[in-house]
């Protein structure tokens, strides 16, 4: 079972396969259609993004599949609020072009039969301890944060937070395939956390 999760980013979004709790693929797809795994120089030439996603049997992508019906926050996002855990409105028009590029990834992958999930790394680091205190923009913060995700997670090494926050958006999947996840469900969307109340180990 291959599980893709995805940091998305409007011009360039990072990617991170595992399998049975470990890394074993990752790399980054450009908006030219170029794909690179890190460290290589392969390339596709493909309109859109089919044949350029790695082949997964289901995706956890860290970006809102859909917008609020109305205001600037969904439901779900709401609940997230109450549980303490902050995020970025849905809604809010500086994060459109995020949540269709979302959006756009989560069509190419379900064409292809793949189960696909919305989920917020942030909520999996605070719910699960992986130094939510921590920055991921800086050194220290982002390689406590690495340190932490080994509790959970097998890599050889995640090079940015984005492949980080990638990898956690699989992790995040793989956990609620074992029954130890719940969707934070509303009208306008849902968020896949890891299950509340509990340390996952």
């Amino acid at each position: 079972m291959r599980v893709l999760g995805v940091d998305v980013g409007v011009k360039c979004s990072h990617y991170v396969v595992t399998c049975e709790k470990k890394v074993v693929e990752k790399g980054k797809i450009e908006e030219t259609g170029k794909m690179g795994e890190v460290g290589s120089t392969r390339e596709t030439s493909e309109p859109d993004l089919d044949g350029i996603l790695p082949r997964v049997d289901f995706a956890g992508i860290d970006a809102p599949l859909s917008f609020p019906r109305k205001g600037s926050l969904r439901e779900c996002e709401k609940k997230l609020y109450k549980f303490g855990i902050r995020l970025f409105p849905s809604g809010a028009e500086f994060f459109k072009p995020v949540v269709l590029k979302g959006i756009e990834i989560a069509q190419s992958l379900r064409k292809n039969s793949v189960e696909v999930y919305e989920v917020y790394p942030f909520a999996t680091r605070k719910i699960l301890g992986i130094a939510p205190e921590s920055k991921k923009n800086r050194k220290a913060g982002l390689e406590r944060i690495k340190f932490e995700l080994r509790k959970y997670l097998e890599f050889d090494d995640l090079e940015n937070s984005d492949l980080v926050d990638a990898a956690i958006a699989a992790l995040t999947v793989e956990l609620y395939l074992e029954g130890k996840g719940e969707l934070v469900s509303g009208k306008d969307g849902s968020i896949l956390i890891p299950s509340l109340g509990e340390k996952i180990v």
